[in-house]
């Protein structure tokens, strides 16, 4: 008789520990003008900063970045489960009319042979071979597109005295590209690196790479 490790799906005695990627966004170059176009890409909210927005056109740039952030995890999360470790948010000040400059995270894949490793660069210039181009370009579409929900908006117009709470309204926000002219520098800003140390433990799971040879999205 004989054991045939799953190796595919992730279930294994020796419980696969995944693929770690760490993530850096520069945004020094992004647009931060009060546009849809303005608020780059970042976690935080307009509570997290211990100067909130002074203005609603400001506090709508820190729900813009927000409302990228959400949705590039979701696309990261297309072809496996994924866990955001480490974020790092670099701002000038802590000031919320302070435009972030980087933005630095891990991401635990639990199945990385199922992250494709071919496709093309958003700007077409370089052709996907590994897991970390895949995501740099899975970060890059999500930060050339543009996305439009119903959100929790901070509004310091609101009457002088009004409970934190109540400052907060429910709006249709939407979010465009972090950049009109140049995608190739939105890719640019963006670096992933595989952290090799994070491979699986036996010597069976680390024999090849059975990684998908296409990307549907």
């Amino acid at each position: 008789m004989a054991t045939v490790e799953p190796k595919s799906t992730g279930v294994s005695p020796d419980t696969p520990q995944g693929a770690y990627f760490t993530v850096s966004i520069a945004q020094a170059g992004f647009l931060d003008t009060e546009t849809v176009n303005g608020g780059r890409v970042s976690p935080c909210i307009a509570n997290d900063f211990t100067t909130k927005p002074t203005t609603k056109a400001q506090s709508l740039l820190v729900s813009r970045g927000f409302l990228r952030w959400k949705n590039m995890i979701a696309v990261l999360q297309v072809r496996s489960n994924v866990r955001v470790v480490n974020i790092v948010t670099t701002y000038a000040s802590d000031a919320g009319d302070t435009p972030i400059g980087t933005l630095a995270f891990g991401l635990v894949y639990e199945n990385p042979d199922w992250v494709p490793t071919t496709g093309t660069a958003l700007d077409g210039s370089t052709t996907t071979t590994t897991k970390a181009l895949y995501i740099q370009d899975k970060i890059s579409e999500a930060l050339n597109a543009t996305w439009t929900e119903n959100m929790s908006v901070y509004d310091p117009t609101t009457v002088s005295g009004t409970a934190l709470a109540n400052l907060t309204k429910t709006e249709e926000v939407e979010a465009g590209p972090v950049l009109l002219l140049s995608k190739g520098e939105i890719v640019e800003a963006v670096t992933v690196t595989a952290v090799s140390g994070f491979d699986a433990n036996t010597s069976g799971q680390r024999a090849s790479d059975t990684s998908l040879t296409y990307s549907a999205e």
